[in-house]
């Protein structure tokens, strides 16, 4: 069987997941080399999950290792770099989003792009790949909820990561680009058109560590698309009950409701009332997900073929979190140029 020998950018939370996945989970891939800022993370990292070599410079690893392609999984702030010396490299590259936080860098990262022809992109929108949403997305598709009304997208980080919010926040480009940016590319997934305008409110409520790196705990946006088709997204910090993310789609013949995910199936009750436990965070509610993204990327990277979520709709993604700040800077409604 032929692997893709892939190159670990990054092994912090997420960064690690991916590399465990492709180490022990997904057939066709091997766990070349891994790349940290932390040399004794990557050392550790690629010591416990199997891989050749390990390096504390991605412009190294790209020059030295035996690899096809890349995991991009650093900071955000880093991520258009990595794409591009990656394309440099002629390397089939999956990268966490956003891939860019400056429409300077999205030209950037468009014309890197252009330029590593014949090689697989693909963008970490792991709720694609997710069961559930893809199973609302093939309903949606076979029009049997009739025509797209509305589309309600909701993501509540759970309050007890606030260490985390922090620690990670001042490379992360805040609220609307590293965590609303989900929601944004999936109501654009399945509206099936392009944002037509955006109303974007929200604010601090709890967490006023925030005003240190100018991000907020809270928002609330409307859209409208160019098909009529509308849209709210929420994000919030302050879940209460563990990882709270679902989504609701409105047609004119049902509803589709994609509900947060319990731990189990036993459902408790007691003098209190009745009740499930929620997802704690985003790994467990996702975990199958992020295992089916990078094996769907090794397949197409193996294929040479277009991976059907790439930087194109990252970058729609990201133009929509432009128009939300904006909206939110300015408070008033931005409309698509």
């Amino acid at each position: 069987m032929k692997k893709l020998r892939i190159g670990a950018i990054g092994v912090g939370r997420l960064g690690y997941q991916h590399a465990e996945n492709v180490a022990y989970r997904i057939a066709n891939a091997e766990l070349t080399a891994v790349c940290d800022i932390d040399i004794k993370r990557a050392e550790e990292a690629a010591g416990k999950l199997g891989a050749e070599e390990f390096y504390s410079d991605y412009r190294e690893m790209l020059e030295k290792a035996d690899i096809d392609a890349v995991l991009i999984t650093n900071t955000s702030s880093e991520h258009c770099a990595c794409i591009k010396a990656a394309c440099a490299a002629k390397k089939h590259i999956y990268c966490e989003k956003p891939t860019g936080l400056t429409i300077d860098e999205l030209d950037e990262i468009d014309k890197a792009v252009a330029s590593n022809e014949g090689m697989t992109v693909q963008v970490g929108f792991m709720r694609r790949f997710d069961r559930s949403y893809q199973d609302a997305k093939r309903r949606v598709d076979n029009g049997e909820i009739g025509r797209i009304i509305k589309i309600r997208s909701i993501t509540r980080d759970p309050a007890c990561q606030r260490e985390d919010y922090v620690r990670f926040g001042p490379g992360a480009g805040g609220m609307f680009f590293d965590m609303s940016v989900h929601d944004f590319d999936l109501v654009r997934w399945f509206a099936q058109g392009e944002v037509e305008s955006v109303y974007a409110i929200g604010g601090i409520y709890e967490f006023t560590e925030f005003e240190a790196f100018n991000d907020i705990d809270n928002c609330s946006v409307l859209m409208k698309f160019d098909n009529g088709v509308m849209a709210e997204v929420e994000g919030s910090k302050q879940g209460v009950c563990g990882y709270d993310v679902w989504m609701e789609i409105v047609g004119t013949k049902g509803t589709l409701f994609i509900n947060p995910g319990t731990t189990s199936f036993v459902t408790r009750k007691d003098e209190y009332g009745m009740r499930n436990e929620c997802q704690p965070w985003f790994r467990e509610r996702f975990e199958e997900a992020y295992m089916r993204e990078v094996a769907a990327f090794v397949d197409k990277a193996l294929a040479r073929e277009a991976s059907g979520v790439d930087t194109g709709d990252a970058r729609k993604a990201v133009e929509m979190a432009f128009m939300a700040q904006k909206s939110y800077d300015d408070k008033q409604i931005v409309y698509a140029p």
